[in-house]
């Protein structure tokens, strides 16, 4: 018996994660190329998808830049396979855990497949991903990706020996400091992002889309992260946009529909009431952003006497008001509207870290005992296909995308075992 598998199984059962731990039981011993292989096994036949829902993935695609053959091509083809990786933020560049979550995900992906990666926007741009940096480790030196010629460089440098005393990690930002509070959602590309670009090394640069101030930055993000993919996991067709985008267009769809369950669960008393009883009246609907003495802040949006409420923000619930601020990208949709809308209205398999396994089986629980949605749709949702890990070389050491990019002479163990691939992940597990 594998002595880590023990004391991590131990330690587990001390912690309140019983999804995770009873998933990571089964999956322990097995190899990773077998656990992939079960990832895409997607036998059950989902529902139709709704076509609001078909139709803001498609106003997405049409945002993120593509043509509209290809925006055809792809929503049929996210409508017949049914199968989103939603573990991301949203960010320019991703880190050693979702290098290995990608690399699970795709190594058993059918070729005729699409991977697409819906990438959460609805954090700050401080969040544990960094979503406004270049993130890469310390086998290399910061004028391996910036120039001493950038004026802003001396900064940098500073910067870094003031982190390098806590962390090994490596990032340079793209935006100004009094964005980090900020949204991630519906942010805008700042000059400071723009003025590096010409000063990075050409591995990355090459692969960087054109950047223009002002202009949305989830956009240039999304294919940036796409073509970084792309370059590390060869032959394969790779898709990354913004989730709560797409939920966002949804939104604005149903909820001018009487007969939709969303609209009953905002303007319907009753139904609102069970709900809130049900999920706990302290559940996220959105996030929205804060600017106040000159800072940002994210301020979660509760449903308490039939208002929408923070911090700072309220309105009263009404279809119109909502629609409105959904419409001019005030409201963020929240991880409860997010997967509502996925995958217990359109049966959609959502691939997952630890933490969503935990959430989204707990969502699934209390569908269950809701008569709103649909009982059978609901009871066949797939809360678990958990894909973490995490991606270091055999001195321990993480790698990161730009790592690769940047000439890091590593490869994948397609033999490891997945209790192996997730070990090194303990500490944040057990968090």
């Amino acid at each position: 018996m594998d002595p880590d598998k023990i004391i991590f199984f131990n330690l587990l059962k001390k912690t309140e994660r019983p999804f995770i731990s009873a998933i990571l039981e089964k999956i322990w011993d097995l190899p990773i190329y077998e656990y992939a292989d079960s990832l895409w096994q997607n036998t059950k036949n989902p529902p139709a998808m709704e076509k609001e829902l078909k139709h803001a993935f498609e106003k997405e695609f049409l945002r993120i830049g593509l043509k509209n053959d290809e925006v055809k091509l792809f929503s049929n083809k996210i409508e017949k396979i049914r199968i989103l990786q939603t573990s991301t933020h949203l960010t320019a560049s991703e880190g050693p855990t979702f290098l290995a979550l990608h690399y699970l995900s795709l190594l058993k992906m059918p070729s005729e497949y699409t991977y697409f990666v819906g990438a959460y926007s609805g954090v700050p741009f401080s969040n544990s991903a960094w979503s406004g940096c270049l993130n890469y480790s310390n086998r290399f030196e910061l004028e391996d990706i910036i120039s001493k010629m950038y004026k802003g460089f001396s900064e940098l440098k500073k910067s870094e020996y003031d982190r390098s005393r806590d962390s090994k990690e490596r990032r340079v930002s793209l935006i100004p400091s009094n964005m980090s509070n900020q949204l991630v959602f519906q942010s805008k590309i700042p000059e400071k992002l723009v003025t590096k670009i010409d000063y990075l090394a050409d591995p990355i640069r090459k692969l960087m889309p054109f950047a223009v101030k002002g202009k949305n930055f989830s956009t240039w993000a999304t294919k940036f992260c796409s073509n970084q993919l792309r370059y590390i996991i060869k032959d394969k067709s790779i898709l990354y946009f913004d989730i709560n985008e797409v939920v966002r267009n949804y939104l604005i769809k149903v909820l001018k529909n009487k007969d939709h369950p969303l609209y009953a669960i905002f303007f319907h008393s009753k139904t609102r009431k069970e709900i809130l009883r049900i999920f706990t009246s302290d559940i996220p609907f959105f996030s929205i952003v804060n600017f106040h003495n000159n800072k940002y802040r994210q301020e979660p949006v509760f449903i308490k006497n039939g208002v929408l409420t923070s911090r700072s923000y309220q309105i009263k619930l009404s279809s119109e008001k909502i629609i409105l601020e959904l419409q001019k990208g005030i409201l963020c949709p929240g991880l409860f509207l997010v997967f509502t809308s996925l995958c217990f209205l359109n049966g959609m398999v959502c691939f997952g870290s630890f933490n969503q396994v935990e959430y989204l089986s707990d969502f699934k629980s209390k569908w269950q005992k809701i008569d709103l949605l649909e009982k059978e749709l609901v009871n066949s949702v797939n809360a678990s296909s958990f894909t973490s890990g995490l991606c270091i070389d055999d001195s321990f050491n993480k790698i990161f995308p730009l790592d690769l990019i940047l000439g890091l002479n590593w490869k994948f163990n397609d033999n490891i075992k997945m209790g192996d691939f997730i070990k090194p992940l303990f500490p944040r597990i057990m968090r």
